[in-house]
């Protein structure tokens, strides 16, 4: 076929997919493919140094391949990317393509990663639907396109009621969160709930609600605590990956600082790191309203030894801690952020990061002002994707000067 290629993958991408080269020598990104495999691909985004690429036939498959669990991924839906792997192959590719970001964009020796696998079907606990017509579906793969689910087996069995059974009505696009512990449900609706029908145990909310100020929330527990989450506040997607990452960061804490006099908790969102590693004295920073305001009532039985900034890295101001945790968005640390973090001269600092490439960046800088990293753990949130959630430890080796 015209304009099509023979390629080897010999690596996994950062984001995604896999990589190669063409005949001409340049990289090659590959979706739908496996380290290893032998693909007919068409080249579907050229940037001139490097190409993306479609699959149009697996010639040599990798032992790992399995067929997808489910049916929607054959119509192109973009919610699982990994689902033509087993589950050890994920967890190599994200252990793989975590090392990798580190030893190339970080600059830092290539660090052993350590996987923590989690159940890989019926676990997410929030999804964002787009609506066409009388119909809900995921976006298709690097496109706007819609395709229809009845059902998705990655979602908890809650959110797959209301994609069989709500109806939608008026709306572009549909959030739906549960709390798989505690039985609360929540639809958030773009831009308006008025044609939305779920069962009256089901709040529903539009988002034009929600920006004339009303409040909506539901609850979650993990490790032990009931936490409130807004309609606006970031939380984790799956209560046993919480569970997980506390059990992750709370260990690290304990095995190398004990019990911290001040411990500092960056991009804290509702408080899960500031109500689960025990400190003497708290300082959650988070510069979401919505998400203060939910720590402020999940931290309250704290009391004084928690306090609660509405503020941005930029405009937080550090002061000494013997314990720095932090768990940015998807854009990281960055300078500003790092600086912040050293600044407070913590002996210890805990990464948690949602993206390997920003994460990279980040514990690059660590290093660079004299922070040695200790452990570096995929925690494995997301099965059948790409995306990853590492938690690395760093150890202060150089004096603050």
């Amino acid at each position: 076929m015209a304009g099509t290629e023979i390629v080897i993958t010999d690596n996994v991408a950062v984001g995604g997919g896999t990589v190669g080269r063409l005949a001409d020598g340049r990289a090659c990104f590959v979706d739908d493919a496996l380290v290893g495999e032998r693909v007919s691909v068409e080249i579907s985004e050229d940037r001139g140094r490097f190409v993306r690429t479609r699959v149009l036939e697996v010639i040599d498959a990798s032992p790992h391949r399995v067929t997808p669990p489910c049916p929607a991924v054959a119509r192109g839906c973009g919610g699982c990317d990994l689902q033509h792997a087993d589950l050890g192959e994920q967890h190599r590719m994200k252990a793989a393509a975590v090392a990798d970001a580190w030893e190339r964009i970080g600059r830092i020796p290539r660090p052993e990663v350590a996987v923590i696998g989690l159940p890989a079907l019926d676990y997410r606990t929030t999804v964002r639907l787009a609506v066409d017509g009388d119909r809900v579906g995921f976006r298709a793969a690097r496109s706007h396109d819609v395709v229809p689910v009845d059902t998705c087996p990655v979602a908890h069995q809650m959110i797959d009621g209301l994609i069989a059974h709500g109806r939608f009505d008026g709306c572009d696009e549909v959030t739906i969160r549960v709390g798989a512990r505690t039985g609360d449900a929540m639809v958030v609706a773009a831009s308006t709930a008025a044609g939305v029908s779920v069962p009256d145990n089901v709040i529903a909310v539009g988002a034009d609600e929600l920006a004339a100020g009303r409040r909506a929330w539901i609850h979650e527990e993990v490790a032990g605590r009931r936490w409130r989450i807004s309609a606006g506040s970031f939380f984790q997607t799956r209560p046993d990956g919480a569970d997980a990452l506390v059990a992750e960061v709370r260990g690290a804490v304990e095995r190398l600082a004990g019990r911290p006099t001040r411990l500092v908790d960056l991009c804290s969102g509702v408080g899960l790191f500031a109500g689960t590693v025990a400190a003497d004295e708290v300082v959650a920073v988070e510069q979401s309203r919505s998400s203060c305001a939910d720590a402020r009532v999940n931290l309250a039985d704290l009391g004084d030894a928690a306090t609660v900034f509405e503020l941005s890295l930029r405009s937080w101001r550090p002061s000494p801690a013997d314990v720095v945790i932090a768990d940015p968005s998807r854009d990281g640390l960055g300078k500003v952020g790092v600086q912040r973090v050293t600044d407070t001269g913590a002996p210890l600092v805990v990464l948690v990061s949602c993206d390997a490439g920003s994460g990279a960046r980040d514990a690059g800088l660590l290093v660079a002002a004299g922070y040695h990293p200790e452990s570096v753990t995929v925690v494995d949130l997301f099965p059948h994707t790409h995306h990853v959630e590492v938690v690395s430890v760093f150890v202060r080796t150089l004096s603050r000067g």
